[in-house]
């Protein structure tokens, strides 16, 4: 079976960035065009139709005269997603801003707001002017198009886990072979822009131990940026006088919230106080509630009895892609920022997910009491624009079953203290209004909040996450999330034709990839409950679920014991564990297969059961040919244009588009003394773009110019179809195995041994991936004894240059050579 590898489907990303790459590497701005440059308020009222608030003027302001504040602290509502235009304003009018913005988010659930946010502003742009917009999600469809073009402004969307794990050379889904380039240029030439930081403390923790061991060799700019509107450190930059004075945010930042105080006794059922109070405030004329509870489980039994009584939806961070799409296509209209007067009463049961980002506007809100800093940001979904005078919300409390709570520890039980001895009236209430909140926030001080304990980041421990040629099994989710999170994430994949072969013919996509923490896998796999006050139950189902984790290669079965942080496992579709509204332990129904895509389709009676019979009838038939398969692809009416490769596997066939495919055999002749000189010129450019000085430039120069030396080897050369009148640097004779080179031989290895100079030694070696700092084990003795003292070399390079110093070399050499692989082929 042929199909097309991930490098070739990189390849063509990069060719689609490459034809309008010109326009993006543009000279630096001049100070001169600066001044003349429009202002940022007229600069953003083009964007949005709106000026901008004066805190957000003023920090574009800041950040163009490189005063950067320690955080950004303008409440909910109060656009913190402008930062986004803050630092591209200053970008493109020649400020010395770092070419990345890295926003990140803590709530799956709303990266993709913030998304929509940057592809609109860029969109607003003239074409050479737009940033590239990136989201970072996980599995291994790993968004790539960022990689084609390091010189090109990006605003990369991520959660922690993502953007994390790549800035720490272990990117989940990404292969220890490109781990440094993603950590190259997530470690260089990049604002990191954490927002609800409160929720992710060991992620600043780590960030700022990165910040300590980057060292300043290159001289590439890289800061983080906290946003919280209970941030609590130095310097911060939040709303100033002339922002409570707006006619617009005043508006929003004087509304009245107030809370009622509900305390359960331990006996009571707390779902059902929290459906009481949900249906009591719409007995008040409240139209769109949100209930927000701290437990899945506790969010699936308030929805399944709201359901019942009136239209309700369910939001929860675990969730498929698709399902989410579909979800938001069907409530968001009811329940969005700008959508009261035209909408109809609606219940939205949420989890923590609604906490962050979410540009939601409530009428009225009930919640499980949740630390201070918590409550806040869901009291920032309610009444957001300030548009009513005053909107009801609920907090109700009941003493938790374990002595610390499993997710909070004992921060519920300060919040409540402290709400207690604010709270005034009968029944007792605390307004939640950013102004009221303020004031008692000044008259009281707010309970310190419990730390999460995280591990420090030392030199000891990124000198071996930076060797991605060793197999050091070490799990970055503490330097991430602290040690009491448990464990990262796995993505979960659904497929009614559960099989190794169909697996390898159709991959793993995004949309069909449901994220959850590998503890909550684990404990579903072995039938255990965890239920809401962390006790754990065995259930009655018994055994163990059937995994099959796909590495990008091959799917192989696994128990979940064997599962990873970030590995993608493809269950079948009757295992159950899922539903629209997304991660469902409890749910033993079969789950939706949407493993079709428009660039393919599985023609499989499990999969497309109206066409069941017709698929029998063809795999029944010894002479039924491509054509036969492509016509019944078009009848799903699925593909994007015509149907061309079939895949066939066991029980049915892949069909994939027309464009989708294509083989090593198809390569055309390149000569490899211009592919030498064009990659070198290349990577000189890129070197010079990044404002490196004149010795790397020289460097990568001379490391472009001799990457593939090695290739002059006549072995190599009859391997790709040469014959000796023209060297190659590539041919279609690619396919061929007959000719024996020495197992293991690499060309890289052929090519460093060549070179002058350990800097460029070490590039060329390194340029597939490897050489970090071992370089494959294999019996060609004769490369090895000539590249002796590698490791120490590599080493070496890594005191001069720093870790992420050095994987930014390697990325550019790397990336130059893709890209001229690329358009030689185009």
């Amino acid at each position: 079976m042929i199909r097309e590898s991930s490098g070739d489907s990189t390849r063509r990303t990069f060719a689609r960035r490459i034809r309008s790459a010109s326009v993006h590497q543009q000279s630096p701005v001049t100070d001169t065009m600066a001044q003349d440059s429009p202002s940022f308020a007229s600069w953003y009222a083009a964007r949005h139709g709106y000026p901008p608030f004066p805190w957000q003027a003023a920090l574009a302001m800041r950040i163009a005269a490189d005063d950067w504040p320690d955080a950004l602290t303008p409440p909910t509502g109060s656009g913190k997603t402008a930062v986004i235009d803050a630092w591209l304003w200053a970008r493109l009018h020649g400020r010395p801003v770092p070419r990345r913005l890295v926003y990140v988010i803590d709530r799956r659930l709303v990266v993709d707001g913030v998304t929509e946010y940057a592809l609109a502003l860029a969109a607003s742009l003239d074409p050479q002017q737009q940033p590239a917009v990136v989201t970072l999600r996980g599995g291994l469809t790993v968004e790539e198009d960022w990689l084609a073009d390091p010189l090109r402004p990006t605003v990369i969307l991520s959660t922690v886990d993502q953007v994390g794990s790549r800035l720490l050379f272990s990117g989940y889904g990404i292969s220890p072979r490109a781990a440094s380039i993603h950590a190259g240029l997530l470690g260089n030439d990049a604002l990191f822009v954490v927002d609800e930081v409160h929720l992710v403390r060991p992620l600043l923790q780590t960030l700022t131990s990165v910040a300590a061991l980057r060292g300043n060799t290159l001289p590439l700019p890289w800061r983080f940026l906290p946003m919280s509107a209970t941030w609590d450190g130095g310097k911060a930059h939040g709303l100033s006088a002339a922002d409570w004075a707006h006619p617009v945010l005043s508006r929003r930042l004087k509304a009245s919230k107030p809370a009622a105080l509900v305390k359960l006794a331990a006996n009571e059922d707390l779902a059902r106080a929290l459906i009481d109070a949900a249906l009591n405030l719409r007995r008040q004329g409240a139209e769109v509630i949100a209930v927000v509870c701290n437990r899945v489980d506790r969010a699936r039994a308030v929805f399944e009895h709201l359901q019942g009584q009136a239209e309700a939806a369910l939001l929860i961070g675990r969730i498929r892609p698709c399902d989410k799409t579909a979800l938001t296509r069907e409530y968001l209209p009811r329940m969005a920022v700008g959508s009261r007067g035209q909408r109809a009463p609606l219940f939205v049961v949420a989890t923590q997910t609604i906490e962050v980002g979410a540009d939601l506007d409530m009428d009225g809100l009930v919640t499980e009491c949740a630390p201070l800093s918590a409550l806040r940001q869901r009291f920032g979904r309610l009444n957001r624009l300030g548009e009513l005078a005053e909107t009801p919300g609920v907090i109700v409390y009941q003493r938790p079953k374990t002595k610390s709570d499993p997710i909070y520890g004992q921060d519920i039980e300060r919040a409540w203290n402290w709400l207690s001895e604010v709270a005034s009236g009968k029944p007792k209430t605390v307004d939640f209004g950013v102004s009221a909140m303020n004031r008692l926030l000044f008259e009281n001080p707010s309970p310190q909040e419990e730390e999460q304990d995280a591990p420090l980041l030392l030199a000891a421990h990124v000198d071996m996450l930076s060797r991605t040629s060793v197999k050091h099994g070490i799990n970055v989710a503490p330097w991430l999330h602290g040690w009491k999170s448990g464990s990262a994430d796995v993505y979960l994949c659904w497929r009614a034709d559960w099989d190794s072969t169909s697996i390898e013919a159709a991959p793993p996509v995004q949309d069909e990839l449901l994220a959850v923490p590998l503890h909550a896998l684990r404990c579903w796999s072995e039938d255990i409950a965890d239920l809401d006050g962390g006790e754990l139950v065995r259930g009655d189902k018994g055994g163990k679920r059937k995994y099959l984790r796909w590495d990008g290669e091959q799917a192989l079965e696994v128990d979940s014991a064997d599962a990873r942080a970030g590995d993608t496992l493809v269950l079948p579709a009757e295992a159950g564990g899922c539903d629209r509204y997304g991660w469902a332990p409890r749910s033993t129904s079969s789950v939706t297969d949407v493993g079709d895509t428009r660039r393919r389709v599985r023609l499989h009676p499990s999969v497309h059961p109206e066409l069941a019979s017709e698929i029998r009838a063809l795999l029944a038939d010894d002479h039924a040919g491509a054509v036969a398969w492509q016509d019944l692809a078009r009848q799903t009416g699925q593909l994007d244009g015509e149907p061309g490769r079939v895949l066939a596997y066991p029980g049915g066939c892949v069909v994939l588009a027309a464009s989708e495919w294509t083989s090593q055999s198809a390569l055309r002749k390149v000569a490899l003394r211009e592919h030498l000189q064009a990659v070198g010129v290349r990577a000189a450019a890129l070197a010079q773009a990044s404002g490196l000085g004149d010795d790397l430039v020289d460097a990568m120069r001379r490391a472009g110019a001799g990457h593939d030396a090695g290739k002059e080897d006549r072995r190599w050369q009859a391997m790709v179809g040469g014959d000796g009148s023209l060297l190659l640097a590539k041919g279609p004779g690619g396919d061929s195995r007959w000719l024996s080179l020495p197992r293991g031989w690499r060309h890289e290895m052929a090519s460093a041994v060549l070179q002058k100079g350990a800097l460029v030694r070490y590039l060329v070696g390194s340029h597939h991936g490897l050489g970090r700092p071992l370089l494959p084990a294999a019996p060609d003795l004769g490369l090895w004894q000539k590249l002796a003292g590698w490791a120490e070399c590599w080493a070496c390079l890594q005191r001069t240059y720093g870790p992420w110093g050095l994987a930014y070399l390697e990325a550019l050499l790397r990336l130059a050579d893709w890209t001229v692989s690329v358009e030689e082929q185009a």
